[in-house]
């Protein structure tokens, strides 16, 4: 090639490349200026939560996704037929805003777009009333209750938030998003005879371990992992979360013992992986159970290992286990009412009471069956402010990806949005009278419970005897009874606007009320019921179905501190003087009265035969004695002589109440039924 020939050719390439900065040049201004024009001149999406689990609470109670719109005009838009997506199909979900919607300048448009969003990721769109885009973010995978927002509002710059609705994005705290991958280990969770060397990896090379034995978060408290961990038998270890006095009054101001002695414990590691520029794995849990083959109680015992971040059970802030900030406030304000609602933080309910928590479940053989992380709760009444806590666990996507859970323990399938850990409420002699209710009265009409004993490992250390339960709630009643659960409704008895005009054929169930009434005269229920414990559900609407017919029906559950203890009880006199349905049913109904006396007798003979109920204590007494004696040195700080002597003389009552109750029941049937 010539000279000149080398020239040409240069002369183009310069230029040519010159031409091609150009054009990128004029395209990023083009851009920019529509990215300039819209945030000028028209409303922009400011922040995106798409996994609302308990930060923001809607006027219903309930907790959507929301977008957030802001104006950062210096004028008024009317936002009326606006259109808010998350697809490029406008045949899709869409939020339309409504009409007489003007949003005024620099102000936030809050709301539910009344379709979900991905917490994997999605994109959100903003078109106006004539279908233009006006605005469109893609949003990132987000963890539950963080936001995808402006970092200043109205500006180009985004990044992952603490959630700011209804006002500025600057004063949110910004946050660090989690990143892919995991640490493994080099052993299961489980049991294991002797001690084991424990080695973590990395899913993803060159990245840093950093973990907790002691429950808490390994990126804030983690300790970096450089060689094998250690993991034994810690039961002769110093007790930690057993011994915090302010989970309870009862420790504060009456004096109970904490436990002097060491309670078993279990190792629960917790680690995270982190990347050269300082993000985070999400965390991983293996718990280690070791030498516990040598130890009697939990022989033939599920266990229950729930380990949770103690600054979210046992901070004065923020820990749903304590008394808490709030209930010291209170008291300097005067000497506090102990059942004030809402003073301590373990009153709290709802979702703003609720924990993320990771929880494994072990079989009866110590098998595991469920690893998964949850929301945890405080469960209860007034046993709240009790020492020992029950539970609620609820599976959500935003933890775990899944909303149900399917596991088997003693052989009965648990396919559940949610569980209860109940400790029994007062039954703390024996925990086992709602055991015996719910089983005799599984094949009635009323609603049961699957109940499955076990005992829980707080962050590693023993908290007690327990029973998984099913939880009664919407998704329970849908699952089992094949009803819609937006469908369903649930209530107490004294909710219903209709007073004593409920119990009717057209809107109760007669023979699921038969059922229940006879249930309860039978185990002699009192005082706590039916002025309390007394729920029922019913669909809103007929669905056509045998249980989606909008009658009421009742649900049996908390047994444990008014049954099964006065045999000579006269349930007939107490109810009708208690219960005005009681009253006229039995006085006015003479059909209901012959059929309720008709179907005790029935369950005498087959569902609480005497023969059944006193077969059924006695393997629910071989089943747990090692374990409430447990439970009752945890919790009395006894020895093992007197905590056995405790449960024997509550099953003793037991059955001494069942060889007694039926001929006493004979007396007061043949006394009502002649209407004396």
């Amino acid at each position: 090639m010539n000279s000149r020939m080398r020239r040409i050719t240069l002369f183009f390439r310069i230029h040519a490349y010159t031409a091609m900065i150009l054009i990128f040049v004029v395209i990023t201004i083009g851009v920019g200026i529509v990215t300039v024009r819209n945030s000028q001149d028209n409303v922009v999406i400011n922040e995106v939560c798409t996994s609302n689990v308990r930060c923001c609470e809607d006027e219903n109670g309930k907790y959507p996704d929301w977008i957030e719109i802001y104006n950062p005009t210096s004028r008024d838009i009317d936002l009326s037929g606006y259109i808010i997506n998350d697809s490029a199909d406008l045949k899709k979900e869409k939020y339309i805003v409504p009409q007489g919607t003007v949003l005024a300048a620099g102000s936030y448009y809050l709301f539910d777009p009344l379709f979900s969003l991905s917490s994997e990721g999605c994109t959100v769109n903003i078109l106006d009333d004539r279908e233009r885009y006006v605005d469109r973010v893609k949003i990132p995978r987000l963890k539950y209750d963080t936001t995808y927002g402006r970092l200043k509002d109205g500006s180009g710059e985004w990044g992952v938030k603490m959630p700011t609705p209804g006002y500025s994005n600057t004063d949110g705290e910004d946050i660090i998003p989690t990143i892919s991958g995991s640490v493994n280990a080099s052993y299961d969770s489980g049991f294991y005879s002797d001690e084991i060397e424990l080695a973590l990896y990395s899913s993803d090379y060159g990245r840093d371990i950093y973990y907790t034995t002691d429950g808490s978060d390994p990126v804030h408290n983690g300790t970096l992992y450089e060689d094998p961990i250690r993991i034994y038998d810690r039961s002769e270890e110093k007790n930690v979360y057993s011994a915090i006095p302010e989970v309870s009054l009862d420790y504060i101001e009456n004096n109970d013992p904490l436990p002097s002695f060491p309670v078993d414990k279990c190792t629960v590691v917790r680690a995270v992986a982190k990347d050269h520029l300082g993000r985070y794995t999400d965390v991983s849990t293996h718990t280690y159970f070791i030498g516990f083959d040598e130890k009697k109680a939990y022989d033939n015992m599920a266990v229950v290992s729930v380990a949770s971040d103690p600054e979210d059970l046992f901070s004065d802030g923020n820990g749903i286990m304590v008394l808490g900030d709030k209930y010291a406030r209170y008291i300097e304000e005067g000497k506090p009412e102990e059942y004030e609602a809402a003073k301590a933080n373990f009153a709290s309910k709802g979702r703003q009471s609720e924990r993320e928590t990771y929880v494994q479940i072990f079989d009866e053989k110590h098998v595991p069956v469920l690893a998964s992380s949850a929301g945890i709760r405080i469960k209860g009444k007034t046993s709240r402010w009790d020492v020992q806590k029950s539970f609620s666990v609820i599976f959500r996507r935003a933890y775990s990806g899944y909303s149900k859970n399917h596991f088997t323990l003693d052989g009965l399938d648990f396919d559940i949005h949610s569980f209860n850990l109940e400790k029994c409420g007062q039954d703390a002699k024996t925990k086992m009278k709602d055991a015996i209710m719910e089983t005799c009265m599984r094949d009635t009409e009323c609603v049961t419970m699957k109940m499955v004993p076990c005992c829980i490992f707080l962050d590693g250390e023993y908290f007690g005897f327990y029973w998984l339960t099913e939880r009664l709630d919407n998704s329970f009643i849908a699952s089992e009874y094949g009803v819609g659960k937006d469908n369903v409704i649930i209530t107490s008895v004294f909710d219903i606007e209709n007073g004593v005009e409920w119990w009717s054929d057209k809107l109760a169930d007669r023979k699921s009320m038969i059922d229940y009434y006879a249930g309860n005269i039978i185990v002699s229920h009192e005082n706590d019921w039916p002025g309390a414990n007394y729920k029922v559900w019913r669909t809103i609407e007929d669905d056509g179905t045998k249980y989606g017919n909008a009658k009421w029906r009742p649900m049996i559950f908390d047994m444990n501190s008014s049954s099964l203890k006065t045999p000579d009880f006269d349930s007939f006199e107490y109810l009708m003087g208690f219960y005005p349905f009681m009253d006229m049913s039995l006085s006015e109904d003479n059909m209901f009265k012959e059929e309720l006396v008709e179907r005790i007798d029935e369950m005498v003979q087959n569902e609480f035969s005497q023969d059944r109920v006193l077969s059924l204590t006695d393997q629910f007494h071989d089943r747990i004695k090692d374990q409430m004696i447990l439970d009752r040195m945890r919790y009395s700080d006894c020895s093992a002589e007197e905590a056995e002597e405790y449960f024997e003389e509550g099953v003793s009552s037991i059955r001494k109440f069942f060889r007694d109750r039926y001929d006493y029941l004979k007396i007061y049937e043949g006394k009502y039924l002649d209407g004396k």
